[in-house]
């Protein structure tokens, strides 16, 4: 048995140049990134990202690992408000110091949650979906795909 899935989305939110370092704390090292803005585009989904949302990703240096917790606004080029929230891992952290090439190399997987009581989007509220991500200057891209 395999799992298939149906793309959905590209998904880019760009970040605040200075994130803030909390310092190392009980689970491991905090740190939050502002998203100031973005944008998506599918076949079915199209509009940009709200300011305002961030990730409060948890950093374990000893495994070279980040963990997301990401919450974002998007809006739709039709008007409709969605919250998306999700959790995933980027590793290893130690190669986003590197060039955009070994970048290549990561392993970055999340899985977004969509809410919105919107009716010509509450589809989007029964999907489980999981993402793949690429780090860029002052951004994150996502591909998103829903789970079939």
């Amino acid at each position: 048995m395999h799992i298939a899935t149906k793309f959905l989305c590209d998904y880019r939110a760009t970040l605040e140049p200075v994130q803030h370092d909390m310092g190392r704390a009980h689970a491991g090292r905090r740190l939050i990134a502002v998203v100031t803005g973005g944008d998506f585009k599918g076949e079915r989904l199209n509009g940009r990202v709200l300011p305002g949302g961030g990730d409060w990703a948890l950093i374990d240096d000893e495994r070279d690992t980040l963990r997301l917790d990401a919450r974002v606004t998007w809006e739709t080029n039709d008007g409709a408000k969605i919250f998306v929230s999700y959790r995933g891992v980027l590793k290893p952290l130690s190669l986003l110091r590197r060039s955009n090439a070994e970048r290549q190399a990561l392993y970055f997987r999340t899985s977004p949650v969509f809410e919105t009581g919107d009716v010509r989007y509450v589809w989007l509220n029964d999907l489980v979906c999981v993402a793949i991500g690429s780090v860029e200057s002052n951004a994150v891209r996502y591909q998103v795909f829903e789970v079939e």
